[in-house]
């Protein structure tokens, strides 16, 4: 009697552990792919930037200038917020926004230079001019209002000319801060060299 209650037992202790491990099989762990899922998430956010990536930060970040009536609006990107007015007297200061770039730094020197001369000096030249001028319609005979008004004149030709020649430091400036710029972004994939077999071997 007691051998049959034995074999009972062990016959449903056999068939309970065939079920379990029967489920276990049907239903996997799923701390693998769990696991499997964060490397993939781990290998996306380690992903190497792309040469769009590049081209979007540089267009971005560039810096151009467009001129208007005597002065010129500085813009960040092809269709970006104007950071700074330059002009007659106007006190942007165009060193510290291109000071990552060394020789653009020294361009915008130049320019400041020359702009703040070049405005100085014309605007001297436009008064004089306009005194001479005043000087010549109420005295016919003064001898000094030729000399204020070929004086005035000459003052806002060379105020002028300094004041254009200063622009051209400012474009330079410019294209020396985009030239660094791009410089400094990563390079591309498609630019970066690779280690090939037959370079291996030698």
């Amino acid at each position: 009697m007691k051998s049959r209650i034995f074999l009972a037992l062990f016959a449903s202790v056999s068939v309970f552990g065939v079920g379990a491990q029967a489920q276990a099989n049907d239903h996997p762990a799923k701390p693998v792919a769990t696991s499997a899922a964060s490397a993939g998430t781990a290998a996306n956010g380690s992903r190497p930037p792309t040469a769009t990536d590049s081209t979007r930060a540089y267009s971005s970040q560039a810096l151009r200038f467009e001129s208007s009536w005597g002065s010129a609006d500085i813009i960040r990107g092809a269709d970006g917020p104007v950071v700074g007015t330059v002009g007659w007297f106007r006190g942007f200061d165009v060193e510290k926004l291109v000071e990552s770039s060394p020789r653009a730094l020294a361009e915008a020197k130049n320019f400041e230079t020359r702009n703040f001369r070049g405005s100085l000096v014309s605007t001297i030249g436009a008064a004089t001019l306009a005194i001479g001028i005043v000087v010549a319609s109420n005295s016919s005979n003064s001898a000094s209002s030729p000399i204020l008004i070929i004086g005035g004149a000459g003052a806002i030709g060379w105020g002028l000319h300094r004041i254009n020649t200063g622009y051209a430091a400012l474009s330079k400036a410019l294209w020396w801060y985009n030239r660094d710029l791009r410089a400094d972004l990563p390079p591309s994939p498609a630019t970066v060299a690779h280690p090939t077999p037959d370079s291996n071997q030698r």
